[in-house]
C-alpha cells in the first residue's frame, strides 16, 4: 500500500477520467497497440505451449512508483526510462485499472 497526498489523487484520477474518454496522456496510440498486440501473441504462445503464465510482480511497484511521480512529464519520463518488457505490463496494467474504473462506473449509473 503505498501514501499519496490529494495533489498526487487528483492527477492520477484525472489520467484516468481522461483515458476513459479515450484521451491517453501518458501513451501514445502505438505504444497501446504494441502493448496489447504483444500480449495476445505471449498468451496465445502460452497456451500451444501450455506454460503457465508468470506475473510479474515488479509491475505493482511501478504503477506505484508512477503515481508517485509528481508532474505528468515526470510520469513520462519515469516510463521512458524502464525495461520494454516492463513498460508494456505498467502500460497493460495502467488499462486494466481504467478498464475497471469505467465498469465501476456503470454499476453506479444504472
Amino acid at each position: 500500500m503505498i501514501y499519496v497526498n490529494q495533489k498526487q489523487l487528483d492527477q492520477v484520477e484525472y489520467l484516468i477520467e481522461q483515458s476513459t474518454r479515450g484521451h491517453h496522456i501518458l501513451f501514445d496510440i502505438d505504444t497501446i497497440r504494441r502493448a496489447f498486440a504483444r500480449k495476445v501473441l505471449s498468451d496465445s504462445l502460452e497456451k500451444k505451449m501450455k506454460k503457465p503464465k508468470k506475473a510479474d510482480v515488479s509491475t505493482e511497484k511501478h504503477i506505484e512508483n508512477l503515481i508517485l511521480q509528481p508532474t505528468i512529464i515526470s510520469k513520462k519520463a519515469y516510463l521512458e526510462n524502464l525495461d520494454p518488457d516492463i513498460f508494456e505490463n505498467v502500460v497493460r496494467t495502467y488499462f486494466s485499472i481504467v478498464e475497471n474504473n469505467i465498469i465501476e462506473g456503470q454499476k453506479f449509473s444504472q
